[in-house]
């Protein structure tokens, strides 16, 4: 599975996405596996056991919190992206 990261989030892991060989079933198991891989994206992801309220997690498309959170079971060819908040105007 490969997971798409944005912003700041690509120097953390080194570029545009992060290949998991055996991808987890659930969203939070793909996030344990990035915690583990890169501890760094803890304190810009998650908090309390939750995703960041600004931190967007897509799983095809639609943000987990309309799919049932960090438990959306994810099919083996799911698209998994990571944006984290973005400030501007």
């Amino acid at each position: 599975m490969e997971v798409r990261v944005y912003a700041t989030l690509r120097p953390i892991v080194g570029g545009r996405s992060v290949t998991i060989d055996a991808p987890p079933e659930t969203v939070q198991g793909v996030i344990d596996e990035l915690l583990r891989r890169f501890p760094d994206l803890e304190e810009r992801l998650v908090e309390k056991g939750a995703v960041r309220p600004y931190v967007a997690v897509m799983v095809n498309g639609r943000d987990i919190r309309h799919t049932g959170g960090l438990e959306t079971v994810l099919e083996p060819d799911a698209e998994l992206d990571i944006f984290p908040p973005v400030a501007g105007g």
